[in-house]
């Protein structure tokens, strides 16, 4: 679905990954800047949050090629041209585009688009709720 390491552009700062491949991981953060744009957690991180759920677990779980497949989604050329006919993956697009981009899948007719939408934010809201900062914020933990 994308060529590793081309379709997140160049000289990004990536931390150390373990879980993710780099691709996956800038995917997931341009994903953080629209889902989780109005976080409480400052430092929080869904690229890393991302690595350390799918590194994390002592034994392959099933849903982790799942994951690891859509995680790619947005920075798949492929993925672009299918679902809005662009040769331009949503993690390259300027942040009001990757918007627009994001609300035409959520509103789409086709339910394949409104599906990838809805999971990758359901995704996004796992993993921030899975946060011990997160937690702390809303109570949970002390």
């Amino acid at each position: 679905m994308s060529l590793p390491g081309v379709n997140c552009g160049p000289n990004l700062n990536t931390p150390s990954l373990r879980g993710i491949s780099e691709e996956q991981y800038h995917s997931f953060r341009s994903l953080q800047e629209v889902f989780l744009s109005d976080s409480p957690i400052p430092n929080f991180d869904l690229g890393l949050a991302l690595d350390q759920y799918v590194y994390g677990h002592p034994y392959p779980i099933e849903t982790e090629s799942v994951i690891q497949l859509l995680a790619s989604v947005p920075s798949s050329i492929l993925a672009a041209m299918f679902l809005d006919f662009s040769f331009t993956p949503i993690v390259k697009l300027p942040m009001e585009d990757r918007i627009i981009r994001l609300e035409s899948w959520k509103h789409s007719s086709l339910g394949l688009k409104r599906g990838v939408y809805v999971i990758l934010r359901q995704i996004s809201f796992f993993l921030i709720s899975s946060d011990k900062e997160y937690q702390k914020f809303v109570g949970y933990v002390r």
